[in-house]
């Protein structure tokens, strides 16, 4: 668990795992230099299963999870932020996912979003029950399957075969998803066991651009390795989607520029024309 300032949450982020039906667990936290009472409030919890780590102010989410990865001892290693909350199960069911497929490298798993508990606002997935076994690389790019961090566990031993994350960027959650899923294959399993807290101070919303751009980077990156129409659809999507995000952040000229650029890639398809006229009225 990177934690950082979320002395408000981190307590219920933590009893929803010391609430888990599967009890074989370590926790560790590494504390990317909080400046709050994040250390205080944790230290108060009496749980042998529970490290606490002070990593000084690094601000490089990557490095921080390394840490924690190195100073993990688990066959299995899960993921959570110092926000989010898990189903009381989650553990129990990606731990039985996994010895039921021995050939699956990692496990993810469906959620949702809310900003009051037990309130969902959305849905990572419209299908909410149910197992996918297999191949997944290409459907994160199809937009089949989210890239969602804490919904994530994966066998320990991956990490001889992918590395650990990449420490040369802020955020390098995705990448490592994809590296997993180009070498290993994995267990979906659709049921909401995650619950992702929604407020100001979340990445997705102060990074809201440079995630846009990490987008983009990667399917630039994995393009030779996808079919021509995946590789299409997926910038089309994107671009249209960041438009949509730039008129709701009053960004007109960006917005233009983004339908303008899904209209490249798509030129038959009317939406981005439409986009575009929505643009200019505003």
């Amino acid at each position: 668990m990177p934690a950082y300032n979320h002395a408000a949450y981190i307590i219920e982020t933590i009893e929803s795992i010391r609430g888990q039906t599967y009890q074989n667990w370590e926790l560790v936290i590494v504390d990317d230099g909080s400046d709050d009472n994040t250390a205080e409030t944790v230290l108060k919890i009496k749980d042998d299963r529970i490290q606490f780590y002070k990593a000084g102010r690094i601000g490089i989410n990557g490095k921080i999870k390394n840490i924690g990865l190195k100073k993990s001892s688990g066959e299995f290693i899960a993921f959570i932020d110092s926000d989010d909350l898990w189903a009381p199960t989650k553990l129990e069911k990606q731990v039985t996912a996994l010895q039921q497929y021995p050939e699956a490298g990692f496990s993810l798993t469906g959620g949702y979003n809310f900003e009051k508990a037990l309130n969902p606002v959305d849905y990572f997935y419209k299908q909410r029950e149910g197992i996918q076994y297999g191949e997944v690389f290409i459907s994160f790019f199809k937009s089949e399957l989210s890239a969602t961090m804490p919904s994530l566990m994966l066998r320990k031993e991956c990490i001889d075969i992918t590395g650990f994350f990449n420490e040369s960027k802020p955020f390098s959650d995705v990448d490592f998803i994809l590296v997993l899923a180009r070498h290993f294959k994995a267990v979906i399993l659709f049921e909401p066991l995650l619950y992702r807290r929604l407020h100001d101070a979340n990445d997705s919303n102060t990074n809201w651009e440079k995630g846009y751009d990490e987008g983009i980077r990667l399917i630039r990156l994995y393009k030779n390795e996808l079919p021509a129409n995946v590789s299409r659809d997926a910038f089309f999507r994107l671009y249209m989607n960041f438009g949509e995000d730039c008129l709701l952040h009053k960004e007109r000229r960006k917005a233009m520029i983004n339908f303008l650029n899904g209209w490249r890639n798509k030129p038959a398809s009317i939406i981005p024309l439409k986009k575009i006229g929505k643009t200019i009225l505003k």
